[in-house]
């Protein structure tokens, strides 16, 4: 059988690339981000190329410095520093002509949601998870949610406080919690919505987190076919699947995981 993911990245890369400059103020990177519905920006130097990346996860440890600086920011993210201050420069970049798989390969390999995309040596787009999504969807993958689900799932009470939330997601090295009322999830609180917590006054942190979670999220039975956890995934634009059984959460699914399905070797 030939393999299903061998199609170019050309095909599917997002194109034009979604760039800041290096002297954007921190807020305004979060702006694209929220506006775009991505998590990482790439930040261009004077020439025009990317010189770096910023993710949601580097602006939450910008505002997480600011605040053990003993400066609590007024605004969101602290000012006077830029895109360029805090990006990291290492690139991870396919060729437009590698396929699907080699690229979800090196997504896996390098732990991160997207790769860029060479032509003839210039960076000209990008391949996302996402991206990725659309491939299985149109492959009309079957496989049950239950077989691409991380568990255990880091949780919070929709009744225990900001703080509460902001430590567990500190001290539990993830990506987000799922919020629960009772045994059923009704929101995240992502690194996203930390940002903004850390802005807050301290006594207003001690109010519940449903009040700054994200409703931005799915909920599908274990049993959904891959395929169409992907086309509800898009149509949505939510990042996070949660996988349920009987009203109960058994586990999550982000791009990423989803993007594992390209590394599987192909069946005979």
């Amino acid at each position: 059988m030939a393999d299903p993911f061998a199609t170019p990245v050309r095909a599917y890369m997002t194109t034009p690339l979604v760039s800041v400059p290096v002297d954007a103020q921190l807020d305004y990177v979060l702006h694209v981000l929220e506006h775009r519905g991505i998590s990482c920006v790439a930040v261009a130097g004077a020439d025009g190329a990317p010189a770096g990346i910023v993710s949601t996860t580097d602006l939450l440890r910008a505002a997480k410095f600011d605040e053990a600086g003993g400066r609590a920011p007024r605004t969101v993210l602290p000012t006077g520093r830029s895109a360029g201050d805090i990006m990291r420069t290492e690139l991870v970049a396919v060729d437009e002509g590698d396929s699907i798989r080699a690229a979800s390969e090196a997504m896996i390999r390098h732990h991160i949601h997207r790769v860029f995309v060479r032509r003839e040596g210039r960076i000209v787009g990008v391949l996302s998870t996402r991206d990725v999504m659309k491939v299985i969807l149109e492959l009309r993958v079957a496989m049950p949610l239950s077989e691409v689900m991380t568990t255990p799932v880091t949780t919070v009470d929709r009744g225990d406080s900001i703080d509460e939330a902001l430590a567990k997601l500190d001290g539990g090295n993830v990506r987000g919690l799922v919020v629960l009322d009772g045994r059923w999830p009704v929101g995240v609180f992502t690194h996203t919505e930390a940002i903004r917590a850390r802005a807050l006054p301290h006594d207003r942190r001690r109010a519940s987190v449903e009040e700054i979670m994200s409703y931005e999220m799915l909920c599908l039975d274990v049993a959904t076919p891959i395929y169409r956890v992907a086309g509800q995934a898009i149509a949505m634009q939510v990042r996070r699947i949660l996988a349920v059984e009987k009203r109960d959460l058994r586990g999550i699914v982000s791009g990423y995981d989803l993007a594992r399905i390209a590394t599987r070797p192909t069946p005979g």
